[in-house]
């Protein structure tokens, strides 16, 4: 392999945001027919490195070459017709646009320009024959489910003659079965002599499918290596700098006790006002972790803001403690010690342009007062102490939380939703995209919560992590529940094949 001429190959790229160097002197090189996979906690420097590769940003210093040949990529454009493109971890499509029509306005043609719709679907499905992959390419991508969204994704690179395909957390919302479709194309990719780049959190993935594993940590190459001799706990060694214990769970040994919050009939709409949440029963008691699994879309978010008092039901009832509440009232959900963390810390779990002691003020309507007035400084105080019982990374409760990496911020969102001793705590994907230590620090806190007798309803695309925190897993699709099961009675197989809409003996329904 190192004979021949890399596709990309980066020597010495350095990038500094002010007195923060991001890419501190990065030489990477990826190859024709391999899958070179990019490694490092959050803040290791990997986003600011595709985002270089793809044009986004431009390096202080330091070269770009493909295939041999020195180039400056000034756009995503401009590295499209360098034949890279980039499949993000939030697609680039037009929703109401079938497939083959988001595909075709990468055309280079003028804007208005009439175009030869039968070409481009000649050229399409010689691709999908060529790659394996499988997708209707006439219908509108909101009716497509998100593993063939994604396939449209990679159909539009390969359309532009991409060579080098960067793959950002690929397989984070995706079931079993749809990370083994991709995985498979993938391989087709790379026999075709195509060079991938590919980000996960998941170092089985990472194991099992690339051929070299580049390893970041502040900014710079700590290791390159073959992934044949590398193993998950040095390459946790490698991002940290030290051994993790990685192995969080429940235990199972506590025994759950009231019902805490439980829901009959329970309906709800998304934001386009479509019932996605259909007739739904469900319980979780004290001193129990319910997972619930399914792909994106198939009502967990709705059912999830629902119980946390932030979506309006649109019928079926609500009870807390055996008590019927409204779900018209968000008040009454706060008071009974219902805590929310939402998927989106960014921009619900937090406001950004606030500073972190005001976001600490957030579904609490007992502030501390002096009179008729918040006490301030009270507040600073309670925030300053949970910023540093948790380990947030901050200059201090001024900052802003826009400021703020995904991982400290989520752990500043759990410190204020553990603050009063929750009575139930729903987490919506809580560790998503959050690097390993982080993500261990957020899972230790929920089954710390359940030991204290916190009912807790997990939401999350993670696997290892449904198994090895939940009690009982429920399976939603199409709004629906269509199975429970306890993890120790179950596979992630199995799991798989319900939130697909199979039987769990794999027929389909």
């Amino acid at each position: 392999m190192q004979d021949r001429t890399p596709l990309l190959e980066l020597n010495g790229i350095t990038k500094s945001f002010g007195s923060f160097v991001a890419n501190d002197h990065i030489d990477l090189k990826v190859y024709p027919g391999e899958v070179h996979a990019i490694l490092g906690e959050n803040g290791a420097g990997k986003s600011t490195l595709m985002n270089i590769i793809y044009g986004m940003y431009k390096p202080d210093s330091g070269t770009i070459s493909i295939n041999g040949r020195k180039v400056r990529i000034k756009s995503p454009k401009h590295a499209l017709k360098h034949k890279i493109g980039m499949v993000h971890q939030h697609f680039m499509l037009v929703d109401v646009l079938s497939a083959i029509d988001n595909i075709s306005l990468l055309e280079d043609d003028a804007l208005f320009a009439p175009r030869d719709r039968s070409k481009v679907i000649r050229r399409v499905e010689e691709l999908k024959a060529r790659y394996h992959i499988d997708v209707d390419i006439e219908s509108p991508v909101e009716q497509l489910g998100i593993g063939m969204q994604q396939k449209v994704e990679i159909l539009k690179l390969l359309y532009t003659g991409a060579d080098l395909l960067i793959f950002d957390e690929p397989t984070a919302v995706l079931p079993p079965q749809e990370c083994d479709s991709l995985f498979e194309i993938i391989d087709n990719l790379t026999a075709e002599g195509k060079g991938v780049i590919f980000i996960s959190h998941k170092l089985d993935e990472v194991l099992q499918i690339s051929d070299r594993i580049t390893v970041l940590a502040h900014g710079r190459v700590v290791n390159e290596l073959a992934a044949k001799d590398a193993d998950r706990e040095g390459l946790v060694r490698m991002m940290v700098g030290e051994d993790l214990d990685m192995s969080v769970s429940s235990h199972k040994d506590t025994k759950p006790g009231p019902v805490v919050i439980s829901a009959r009939g329970l309906c709800a709409r998304d934001k386009r006002k479509i019932q996605t949440l259909n007739a739904v029963d469900i319980e979780i008691h004290a001193g129990e972790i319910v997972g619930i699994a399914g792909v994106d879309g198939n009502g967990q978010t709705e059912l999830a803001e629902t119980l946390a008092g932030v979506r309006h039901s649109h019928g079926g009832k609500v009870y807390i403690d055996g008590t019927e509440v409204s779900t018209y009232s968000p008040r009454t959900f706060v008071r009974n010690r219902v805590q929310y963390v939402p998927a989106d810390r960014n921009h619900i779990g937090t406001v950004p342009d606030f500073p972190l002691y005001e976001n600490w003020l957030l579904r609490n309507y007992d502030p501390p007062r002096k009179g008729a007035f918040i006490d301030y400084r009270k507040v600073k105080e309670e925030a300053a102490g949970a910023i540093r019982s948790y380990d947030v990374r901050t200059r201090g409760v001024d900052e802003r939380t826009a400021q703020l990496s995904g991982g400290n911020l989520q752990k500043f969102i759990m410190a204020r939703s553990l603050r009063e001793a929750p009575k139930l705590l729903i987490c919506e994907y809580p560790t998503r995209g959050l690097d390993i230590r982080a993500a261990m620090f957020i899972r230790e806190k929920i089954v710390e919560a359940k030991k204290n007798g916190c009912g807790v309803l997990l939401l999350s695309g993670d696997f290892d992590e449904l198994f090895s925190l939940s009690d009982r897993l429920i399976v939603m699709y199409k709004g629906r529940i269509v199975g429970e099961k306890k993890p120790e009675e179950t596979t992630v197989r199995e799991i798989g094949m319900l939130m697909m809409g199979g039987a769990a003996d794999g027929n389909a329904d």
